[in-house]
């Protein structure tokens, strides 16, 4: 099922722009919060063309309590 688990509100979406992916949150910029997928991100202005984005994700619940993190997922900047 494509739905949120019980209790949360929506999920946190974090994002570095770097050749190695992060090995912190403090290299990583808020990006949004989703609270229906899918979420999509465009890069607009062509400057990050070809470069790889990393993206990191997380649970939020009703609380605003933040779950675990996710695995990090790359994926390369098309035009």
């Amino acid at each position: 099922t494509r739905a949120k688990p019980a209790g949360v509100r929506g999920c946190e979406i974090w994002v570095a722009i770097d050749d190695q992916p992060p090995t912190s949150k403090h290299q990583m910029t808020f990006l949004a919060l989703d609270t229906a997928s899918p979420y999509l991100n465009v890069f607009e202005d062509g400057t990050q063309f070809g470069k790889i984005a990393h993206y990191m994700l997380r649970w939020v619940n009703s609380r605003n309590e933040p779950g675990p993190w996710s695995e990090t997922v790359s994926a390369t900047i098309g035009a």
